[in-house]
């Protein structure tokens, strides 16, 4: 049976008049009427008989209209929850990012989000740049959050968000370096802590350390960005972290930053997308809110 057959066959039943339905069908009187017919002799029988105030229901017409009442009243309520759930007022944003992106950028842009959307649920996943974008190629996520450098896919549309620095911090065994300036090559001298091989800090500070051919091992290699903070502040050494990351522990003393002769260059924050992959109107709104807010920049 079509559907659309019978969505006029349950109108034409509830109002027992084929102009009511029609009009509020936003459909004509002649369309209705043959919609009608169409069903009829799909079913091989009657299903109305016409009087002077419209119509009404055959023995098989009632019975049709028994079960049809009960299955368009689901599909309306079914339509009704699948709307809320694809609204930019409701819905779940699936989100990947790296911890450089969720403190520099994310924690941020959320809280502005969810102000003007507060029934829109977030489910985020924290990983390196490369898994991220995985599971963005794989349909995970909606959405990733990346930190350059990363490998990049030409299927995948990049927008460069927001500009960062990594900075220097050590903690106060160190504090005779305060308000000393440093040479990147002078690092030698004191314990180093530097993310694990492959992540996307170490290539970015290998690279760097490479092209000034200074040879640097670090003394102690976490596995995320977070956790050189609180190892600076236990004087496991000096690191590199992101300045976002690094804020709050300034300014409660628990770090001080190390000025070097010559800073790290910027990094960039990227919101990366697939297009391979529908979006539901909630992540929508949020990729719009990004773009706009980076036009105005």
């Amino acid at each position: 049976m079509n559907y659309e057959h019978c969505k006029i066959f349950y109108c034409v039943g509830k109002h027992k008049n084929i102009t009511k339905a029609a009009n509020e069908l936003y459909s004509s009187q002649p369309a209705v009427s043959r919609a009608i017919m169409s069903l009829e002799n799909e079913l091989g029988c009657r299903l109305f008989i016409r009087n002077k105030n419209g119509v009404e229901f055959t023995h098989e017409g009632q019975t049709l209209f028994n079960y049809a009442s009960i299955a368009y009243t689901q599909l309306l309520k079914a339509e009704e929850e699948v709307s809320r759930s694809v609204s930019p007022e409701s819905g779940t944003i699936y989100i990947g990012a790296t911890i450089t992106a969720l403190y520099g950028y994310l924690f941020d842009l959320l809280d502005d989000f969810h102000l003007k959307h507060p029934k829109v649920k977030f489910k985020i996943t924290t990983g390196s740049s490369d898994k991220t974008i995985g599971n963005l190629k794989n349909g995970f996520v909606d959405l990733s959050f990346v930190t350059t450098p990363f490998n990049m896919s030409k299927e995948l549309s990049v927008i460069r968000i927001k500009k960062f620095n990594d900075i220097l911090i050590a903690g106060e065994r160190f504090s005779f370096l305060k308000g000393k300036t440093i040479a990147l090559a002078e690092l030698k001298k004191y314990p180093f802590i530097c993310l694990e091989k492959g992540m996307q800090l170490r290539q970015f500070i290998d690279a760097i350390f490479m092209k000034k051919e200074i040879d640097i091992t670090p003394d102690i290699e976490p596995d995320s960005a977070d956790l050189i903070v609180p190892m600076a502040a236990h004087n496991f050494g000096l690191g590199f972290v992101p300045q976002g990351i690094a804020e709050n522990a300034i300014e409660k003393g628990e770090v001080f930053r190390v000025h070097l002769e010559e800073e790290l260059p910027p990094r960039y924050v990227c919101l990366v997308m697939s297009p391979n992959h529908p979006q539901t109107s909630a992540s929508r709104e949020l990729a719009r809110m990004i773009t706009r807010a980076n036009q105005k920049q």
